[in-house]
């Protein structure tokens, strides 16, 4: 990223987008550890699909970016990364082959000292630690979110006044989609607002029918949380109303383009009961589906998952 946009900020920014949907994965597995980890070990029989989350994209590009940044920076790293791929092109391996690789690049073109600060690094608790921090506390370039922060920390610190005249359209004036994303995120790590302000945010800036389906999957992430209040129950229903007519013909017409896995756990959802929770996964399902059948922000983000809901459409990792 920080190469393909000459710009480290870039770069950083995309890390700091991955960051929330590692938490919300991370927090989703509190009862289950091992599907923290970046190494499982799966029980004969154990379907490895219900692991399936962002966790091994978001703290495997962490720990890359924590080699990179040992082994002494991208300049230092880049060769490695191109040895590696001309190495193990078109070839599947475990994880193992990928670290004894790295041992043996550093020791036959760096020097002694190169391997020494491969050997710093904790392995376990990278590889087959759990809990719900990296082992290392990360730090990313923020110049990209600045201004997403200090909107949502005006809103936040909104929330008492039933006067919201100080906000206008022109707050977003020179954000692109992923900076509305990350405000969005920001607001929903604060404690939820009242219904009147989510109401009056999503009118405000149109978010509520933004035709970009991942803003606008952000905005019911944020209504939607926690699912037990007000904003929930009337965003969900209003929501779900406005996509009954169609979801089911979108999905018939879409099914056989998903992956396996997506198909198994959409096909869930649609069959769950009526509550609140469902209309919210038919809602995000639905949105998400109508975007794909407009080819409205397919390419904004392939990757779905955050705390709105907890699955995922596709296979693929939009980072590097």
């Amino acid at each position: 990223m920080s190469v393909l946009h000459d710009s480290p900020a870039a770069r950083g920014f995309s890390f700091i987008i991955g960051a929330k949907a590692l938490v919300d994965d991370l927090a989703r597995y509190t009862d289950t550890p091992r599907y923290q980890q970046l190494v499982i070990d799966f029980a004969s029989g154990e379907d490895p699909d219900d692991a399936y989350s962002r966790v091994p994209y978001e703290k495997g590009a962490n720990l890359i970016l924590h080699l990179e940044r040992v082994g002494g920076g991208l300049e230092v790293f880049l060769p490695y990364v191109k040895d590696y791929v001309s190495t193990f092109l078109r070839t599947s391996i475990a994880t193992q082959q990928w670290k004894a690789h790295l041992y043996e690049y550093y020791a036959k073109n760096g020097r002694p000292d190169k391997v020494a600060l491969l050997d710093s690094v904790d392995w376990q608790a990278w590889l087959y630690g759990d809990g719900l921090k990296l082992p290392v506390e990360m730090t990313y370039d923020a110049t990209l979110a600045q201004a997403a922060y200090a909107l949502a920390d005006h809103w936040d610190a909104a929330r008492a006044s039933a006067d919201t005249a100080e906000f206008t359209k022109a707050d977003l004036d020179g954000f692109n989609a992923n900076q509305i994303i990350v405000f969005l995120e920001r607001l929903q790590a604060l404690p939820a607002l009242p219904l009147a302000h989510i109401t009056h945010l999503g009118t405000l800036y149109a978010l509520s029918s933004s035709p970009n389906a991942e803003i606008r999957l952000r905005f019911y992430a944020l209504a939607f949380a926690p699912l037990t209040s007000d904003a929930a129950v009337h965003f969900a229903a209003e929501a779900a109303k406005s996509i009954r007519r169609w979801r089911w013909r979108l999905w018939a017409m879409h099914k056989a383009g998903f992956h396996p896995i997506a198909k198994q756990l959409i096909d869930k959802i649609w069959d769950c009961t009526n509550n609140c929770e469902c209309k919210v996964y038919y809602a995000v399902l639905s949105i998400r589906l109508r975007a794909f059948e407009l080819r409205l922000s397919w390419a904004v983000q392939p990757n779905l998952a955050h705390s709105a809901y907890p699955y995922r459409l596709v296979s693929t990792s939009y980072r590097n």
